[in-house]
């Protein structure tokens, strides 16, 4: 799926040139129907640690190891907006197991998180993990691009159900001249976690 149109309207309108050539990612695969079933659903979570960071929190179905995106918060609003929001987003989706970074300000997010679904939504259904995420995250970015392009499957309409993530991930240069990492970030640690049974990248959970 080409990322072209977005390319030429953001150029045309909002003078944003865009550096096609230094696009890391250079396709997304899509679908229009999902498996029959999931074997599991999981959901990746890198919290917001400044001001201009954005929280991204992403679920995702797991079947023959592929991921096929079902839902994706990434927003700027304030931890106590974003705690509420995440735990929705975990309950509506029934996710298994969510992994939450717990560098900075993420294990009190995650632990606020629980205690929502446990207190608000009555379920301990899913199980979160929160880690330290130790690997320097530009080459975490540019090591699992690829299998970020070849194994993740976003619905047709992505661009319209979660407008920043999409332009922040189309956006994504390969070199330097990125405001916002964020969601290619929380992106690479789908193909870690899925990757990784594979021989791919590091191993976290």
């Amino acid at each position: 799926v080409s990322a072209m149109g977005e390319d030429i309207a953001s150029a045309n309108y909002q003078q944003e040139p865009i550096d096609l050539k230094g696009c890391l990612y250079s396709s997304f695969k899509t679908y229009t129907e999902l498996p029959t079933y999931f074997e599991q659903i999981k959901s990746y979570t890198d919290t917001a640690d400044e001001g201009t960071d954005y929280l991204c929190s992403i679920v995702y179905g797991v079947y023959q190891r592929e991921a096929y995106i079902l839902d994706v918060l990434y927003t700027q609003e304030a931890m106590e907006k974003t705690e509420q929001a995440t735990a929705k987003m975990f309950y509506d989706n029934k996710v298994n197991v969510a992994r939450i970074e717990s560098n900075n300000g993420g294990r009190g997010f995650a632990r606020n998180v629980k205690r929502i679904l446990e207190k608000e939504f009555e379920t301990n259904y899913t199980t979160i993990k929160p880690f330290h995420q130790s690997q320097n995250k530009l080459a975490r970015i540019l090591t699992n691009a690829t299998w970020v392009m070849e194994h993740i499957y976003y619905p047709t309409n992505w661009r319209d159900k979660w407008p920043d993530y999409y332009k922040a991930m189309v956006k994504y240069q390969r070199t330097g001249k990125n405001k916002n990492d964020d969601a290619p970030d929380c992106t690479t640690g789908i193909a870690e976690d899925i990757g990784t049974k594979m021989g791919i990248g590091p191993v976290n959970i």
